[in-house]
């Protein structure tokens, strides 16, 4: 399958931390659009989960799914910026991407 056709199966958001100010002028930090260049602010990618594994931390069961991600290659593309696909959020960990053609997103979903 040509890569045109993989990355085009999926929308995603990739979002940025930010930091500004409310309205009485104390600092806060919200998460906004990191693509600026197409209406929405979405573009095309593949996801294939890699792993998961369910453990107990604190009393409660929790659940980890680690995602690769493959976008088009974008520069400035930063760990610990997150992703949006529907009602998912996942948080990215590390950025791969050395053939300049593409960038590999490994992700943990669930984070915030």
């Amino acid at each position: 399958m040509s890569l045109a056709a993989r990355l085009s199966r999926n929308r995603i958001t990739l979002q940025v931390l930010a930091s500004g100010r409310d309205g009485a002028g104390q600092p806060i930090e919200t998460w906004a659009n990191f693509v600026t260049d197409t209406p929405d602010g979405m573009i095309g990618a593949e996801l294939r989960d890699v792993s998961g594994r369910e453990f107990v931390a604190a009393g409660a069961t929790q659940n980890e799914v680690l995602t690769t991600i493959t976008i088009r290659y974008r520069a400035g593309v930063l760990p610990k910026m997150r992703v949006l696909h529907g009602a998912d959020i996942y948080g990215v960990e590390a950025v791969l991407g050395q053939d300049r053609r593409t960038l590999a997103l490994m992700c943990s979903r669930g984070v915030a």
